[in-house]
This record gives C-alpha cells, sequence and structure tokens, in this order.
C-alpha cells in the first residue's frame, strides 16, 4: 500500500471522527430549534382550534350523534380502540366532549401544561377526525402527526405560561420533586431529555422532507404537471373557488398557470437540499409561505396550510424569531404608550431611553 494511499485512508477517518463528535455535540449538549417549536405549537395550534371552531354548528353531523353515515368507514378504521372515546355519546355530552378538546387546543396556544395537554389533545383529536375520515385532509395528518412529536420535545421555551411558571420557581428556589413538577423544572437528566428533543427534531424534519419530496415525485409523473396545466383543474371548480374571479385571473392566463404549475413542483421538490445553504434555505422558507398562503387563499384550505407552515417554523433560525419577538414587543410598546398606558418592565427592556433596541437580559440567557 503507498503511503499516499495510507495518509488519504487516515483523513477519511480523521473526517468521520471529527463529524462523529460534531454530531453527537448536537445531539447531546442544547435542545435547538426552540424558538421555532414555540412558534410551531402557537400556529399549530391556532390551525387545529379554526379547524375545531369551524366545523362547531356541523359537529353533531361529521363525527357526533348524527354522523351514522359514516359507519361503514368506521368498521374498517384502524382506529378502532380509539374510536370509542367518543362512542354513544348523545347531543350534550358529545358537545362537552367537543368543547373539552377546544379547551385543551387553547391550553397548547398558551402554553399552559403544554407536554399533558399535547398528549390530550392528539389522543382527542385523531378520535374525533377518524370518526370520518373521510371529510378530512391532510391537515389533519400532519397535525398529528406533529402534535406527537411535540409531546418529545420542548415546545414552551418561549411564549407560554410554563415559560413563566419556571421562572417563577428559579426565583422562589425549588427543592421537591412535587415543586419541580409544579413549577415545570426539569426532574429528568439534561443529557437524556436534550438527546429525546434533538432526535423527536430530527424526525418531524425527516417526516417533512418525505412529505415535500414525495408529493413532488408523485406530481412529476402526471403529464398534466409535465405541460404545466395541472393547476387547471382545482383552480376552476367551484367548490375550492373562495375568490373566483381571484382563481380566474391564474387559470385563464397560459403563462401564469404554467409558472405557478412549476413553482408548486420545483418548490416542493427542492425544499430539503435548499435548507443546506443560508441564502438558498431563505428561498425554501419563502417558497413554501408562498405555496401555502395560495392553497389557503385560492383553494380554501387555510387550516390545511397554516398546520404545514406550523411545522416548517422549525427551520427559521433562532435569530430571525428572536428579531420578531424584539419588533412585536417594541410595537406593542409604542402602542401602549400611544394609549397613555404605562410601559411594562418587558417594554423598557427592549425600548430604553436613548431610542436604542436591545434585547432583555432574560432573552439573552435562552438557549438556542
Amino acid at each position: 500500500m503507498s503511503v499516499s494511499a495510507v495518509k488519504s485512508g487516515a483523513a477519511v477517518w480523521r473526517a468521520i471522527g471529527s463529524w462523529t463528535e460534531r454530531g453527537q455535540a448536537w445531539l447531546l449538549l442544547h435542545k435547538h430549534a426552540l424558538y421555532g417549536l414555540s412558534a410551531t405549537r402557537v400556529l399549530v395550534g391556532v390551525a387545529v382550534l379554526g379547524l375545531l371552531l369551524s366545523n362547531f354548528p356541523a359537529r353533531h353531523v361529521l363525527w357526533g350523534p348524527g354522523s351514522f353515515w359514516a359507519e361503514p368507514f368506521r368498521e374498517n378504521s384502524d382506529f378502532g380502540a380509539l374510536l370509542g372515546l367518543y362512542e354513544g355519546s348523545g347531543p350534550l355530552l358529545f358537545t362537552a366532549q367537543y368543547l373539552v378538546l377546544i379547551a385543551l387546543t387553547v391550553a397548547v396556544i398558551l402554553g399552559w401544561r403544554t407536554r399533558l395537554s399535547t398528549i390530550l389533545l392528539v389522543i382527542g383529536l385523531a378520535a374525533l377526525v377518524e370518526r370520518a375520515d373521510t371529510v378530512g385532509d391532510q391537515g389533519d395528518n400532519i397535525a398529528r402527526i406533529g402534535l406527537t412529536f411535540m409531546v418529545l420535545m420542548t415546545t414552551n421555551a418561549h411564549w407560554s405560561l410554563d415559560a413563566r411558571r419556571r421562572r417563577l420557581g428559579q426565583e422562589r428556589g425549588v427543592r421537591t420533586l412535587w415543586e419541580r413538577i409544579w413549577y415545570g423544572a426539569p426532574f429528568l437528566p439534561g443529557w437524556f431529555t436534550t438527546l429525546l428533543h434533538n432526535a423527536a427534531l430530527i424526525a418531524l424534519a425527516c417526516q417533512l422532507f418525505i412529505l415535500y419530496t414525495a408529493s413532488a415525485l408523485f406530481k412529476v409523473q402526471g403529464n398534466l404537471w409535465q405541460e404545466g396545466t395541472a393547476l387547471y383543474y382545482p383552480l376552476a371548480l367551484h367548490e375550492y373557488a373562495v375568490y373566483p374571479w381571484l382563481n380566474a385571473l391564474v387559470y385563464d392566463n397560459p403563462y401564469i398557470l404554467t409558472v405557478a404549475t412549476y413553482f408548486s413542483v420545483y418548490v416542493q421538490l427542492f425544499f430539503a437540499v435548499g435548507l443546506l445553504h443560508p441564502l438558498t434555505r431563505r428561498l425554501a422558507i419563502l417558497g413554501v409561505i408562498l405555496l401555502h398562503g395560495g392553497i389557503a387563499v385560492m383553494m380554501g384550505l387555510p387550516w390545511f396550510s397554516l398546520a404545514m407552515l406550523a411545522f416548517d417554523a422549525i427551520f427559521v433560525t433562532h435569530r430571525t424569531w428572536h428579531w420578531i419577538e424584539r419588533r412585536l414587543i417594541g410595537l406593542a410598546g409604542k402602542m401602549k404608550r400611544r394609549a397613555g398606558e404605562p410601559p411594562s418592565r418587558e417594554d423598557q427592556e427592549q425600548v430604553p431611553h436613548d431610542g436604542a433596541r436591545r434585547p432583555s437580559r432574560r432573552t439573552q440567557q435562552q438557549p438556542v
């Protein structure tokens, strides 16, 4: 064996060792995407809340006592035991269960006992939606999958009542196990919770990559997508036309129609690869925002689009979320001053008297 071959092999092993060390450090040292997951918690909660509230008048026919039309589908469902959660409920009892599910959704949005609320929400939502799975969409599926992963992750690090309770516990000092549970202080080893959080984060990201890539690959197999005319057919249906005149602007113009069709394919196909570089990551995230925004407005699927964007939020860097947070706090402070209210302590920390902006000490101490 030549000397150059030995040196090349040694260089490869050093590179592998370096990658392994970096991977271990990434998994075990810090919890990642805490800002993004906090935004995910709020956005997916709003999507589920919108789904429940918009269907509240028809709840009995869709999933309640009046949904006898879906019995043949339930007999072949893989969620048989879970469907029994609402089985035999009368109108009043089902409405009470429905309101409890709404309350759990609000608890997740506010970050109140987030892990427990998320567990109960994903169970209740799956049991409800699967009672009539033919009227659901992929937004229901991704919401349930994402909520399941969120049980294993820290999604209440920011913008939550749990974060406020943890700060209160730190100020008072927690000693017993009960106090740790009450104030939300960690009582499991840090390396274990960090590993669990980051592993679930990777699993959620892979789920999104598979979803986008598979969707794009299925599209490119069809002649209509290859010809750039596939979007004509859903946009021309009156069932999807929330704003018919807006849809007509797209499908009546062959150039806009072709660009929009190819755009939807390329955004999904290259989304995962686009995240590898900071510049292309911004383009990829902007692309999915435009894609799902168009689906929400032109096809009348706002809760599906919001659920997808909620989980795409994990790919936005903590610096961007921190910048958005500071701008919103500063805007809230300005509105309070205009209304004649004294600024809060957080507003004073974010907007000092000299007009310069600086992050609060508490924000600087948050892990990334």
